[in-house]
């Protein structure tokens, strides 16, 4: 029999203990109690300063079963000295029987055709590649890929991941040091008879020792090396946050506060970016947590002012950053990346990682501060910041929206 599937939208207030179900069985990480799943529901549909979330459900055949929901939350949004509300699309769930094509189609749908009715200009999201197909069809544009980007505090970490990398990975690193080494020898000491031993099979012998090294990462070799490493680590932040000229403090609390109010009023955004005021911060990060985050912040020493700040949170011994924003972006996101670099070295992380949609220039500038990009790891898969645009959105404001390059948005606007 053909499926046959319709959407329609709700007062979420009236349907909790539905999209709480749904939430639960599609949604949810392992285990939840009903406890959290009831609060979980009221922060998302009923708490956020910007609004209540618009929510449609999906249904199925003559009976209207709710097979699966969709809602967006409303984010009020800078583009281009704009003030607008936008919907940021979350809790998609359909239940695992209906996951076809037909199902989230039909909800998508009555989204995008209904968005602006429920007061959103613009719609955007984050999926991954695979559903990418079904928000295509209902007038989405893939604006750009999400990056990931990752710093090493300690040396530990990229040696972690040798230890347990294949016998040629181990083989190609430590092929690519004795090279380098051998290289420097040569220049260093021209002699021939000297520059005959990086000829011959001293450097295949080096080269299986340390290979046998770096599989176990107590080996007298290593330990030496990984010391070494951490000094110049933290010899080049060092000198990095030195040369940026400013004196500031770091200091971690647990929510923001009025100083963050203060922040944004002073900010003068460049980039498309959602409102970053105490109210929404604590909203997003503070107030119902199943991640615990933490807000670094950043003052100037001459007055205590806050120059910007990154919230994160622990993932096994690497600091995530969820969100960064500074009163002048292009000018303190360094400062404010090192200073945290500096504090999580101090208390024993291995590495940062940072996901974002942002302009080309500021990867470059994260290469010069000791990061290097990565992809992102395979349950996760590639993230794509997608915008909907109707008719109704001017021509120079659509241009805008469309560019990559005018993009600010982080792993906290990713989802919800």
């Amino acid at each position: 029999m053909q499926k046959t599937y319709a959407a329609e939208r709700i007062e979420p207030g009236e349907h909790l203990a539905t999209l709480g179900r749904l939430w639960r069985d599609n949604l949810a990480e392992g285990e939840v109690t009903e406890e959290l799943v009831a609060r979980r529901m009221r922060w998302f549909h009923e708490e956020n300063p910007a609004g209540a979330a618009r929510t449609w459900i999906g249904l199925h055949g003559a009976e209207r079963d709710v097979i699966g929901c969709a809602s967006f939350y409303p984010r009020v949004t800078q583009v281009a000295g704009q003030r607008l509300l936008a919907g940021i699309l979350g809790d998609f769930a359909v239940d695992k029987a209906h996951r076809i094509a037909g199902a989230a189609m039909a909800i998508q749908r009555a989204i995008a055709q209904g968005a602006r009715e429920a007061g959103a200009e613009i719609l955007y999201a984050f999926p991954n590649r695979a559903s990418f197909p079904i928000f295509q069809r209902c007038g989405y544009a893939k604006v750009t890929d999400a990056v990931m980007w990752v710093k090493p505090l300690t040396a530990a970490y990229k040696l972690q991941e040798l230890a347990s990398a294949a016998p040629e990975v181990r083989r190609e690193t430590a092929h690519t040091v004795v090279g380098r080494v051998a290289d420097q020898a040569r220049r260093a000491i021209p002699a021939e008879r000297w520059r005959a031993l990086w000829e011959g099979a001293l450097p295949e012998w080096i080269e299986d020792r340390l290979v046998d090294a770096i599989g176990a990462p107590e080996h007298p070799i290593v330990r030496t090396g990984v010391r070494a490493a951490d000094t110049a680590l933290a010899g080049k932040d060092a000198a990095l946050l030195l040369a940026q000229g400013r004196r500031v403090d770091g200091e971690i609390t647990k929510s923001a506060d009025a100083r963050f109010d203060d922040l944004w009023s002073r900010a003068k955004p460049t980039y498309i970016m959602g409102e970053r005021t105490a109210a929404y911060l604590n909203w997003r990060y503070a107030t119902f947590k199943t991640t615990d985050y933490r807000f670094f912040c950043v003052t100037d020493r001459r007055d205590g002012q806050l120059v910007g700040y990154a919230i994160y949170y622990i993932q096994g011994n690497k600091v995530v950053i969820a969100d960064l924003f500074c009163e002048d972006f292009d000018a303190h996101a360094g400062l404010v990346l090192l200073k945290l670099a500096e504090r999580m070295r101090r208390e024993g992380y291995d590495a940062i990682g940072l996901a974002y949609v942002g302009p080309t220039s500021f990867g470059e500038r994260l290469r010069t501060l000791g990061f290097f990009q990565r992809a992102f790891p395979k349950d996760v898969g590639s993230r794509w910041l997608i915008v909907r645009v109707d008719a109704q959105t001017p021509e120079a404001l659509r241009a805008e929206l469309l560019n990559p390059e005018r993009w600010w948005m982080t792993e906290g606007e990713l989802d919800a």
